[in-house]
């Protein structure tokens, strides 16, 4: 599973016993975990403005999830869907939102999110917070 960045922060800013929490791990359990190398700059800015250790964070997510790196593909596919998206007026649809997704597909994964950018696409699984 490719875990979008609102996926890691709601885990960061909530209680093994919440609802999303609970959510979040029941469609994770037992799966191998992925996120791309550009949502540690992401990460680092949510750590920075919640007062936490970007670097501690990041070393602690390394130990379980496994890190996409960018390559020319990702980054072109990645503006390609950013393109398609807000032609089709979906007007948040980020650079990053693209790449990420992008970074998902190129290893046959799905991505998981709670961005409501993403619910029109197929391979993307929205949650409700």
């Amino acid at each position: 599973m490719f875990l979008d960045t609102s996926v890691i922060i709601e885990i960061f800013r909530n209680e093994k016993s919440s609802q999303i929490f609970k959510k979040i791990f029941k469609l994770i359990k037992n799966k191998s975990l992925f996120i791309s190398t550009i949502q540690i700059g992401e990460i680092s800015d949510w750590c920075l403005i919640n007062d936490v250790d970007p670097i501690k964070r990041v070393s602690n997510l390394k130990e379980i999830i496994n890190f996409v790196p960018l390559d020319e593909d990702i980054c072109i596919n990645g503006s390609k869907i950013k393109f398609r998206n807000r032609k089709k007026g979906n007007k948040k649809f980020s650079l990053i939102d693209g790449i990420i997704l992008a970074s998902a597909r190129s290893i046959n994964q799905t991505l998981i999110t709670l961005d409501n950018d993403f619910k029109k696409i197929n391979d993307v699984i929205v949650l409700q917070n």
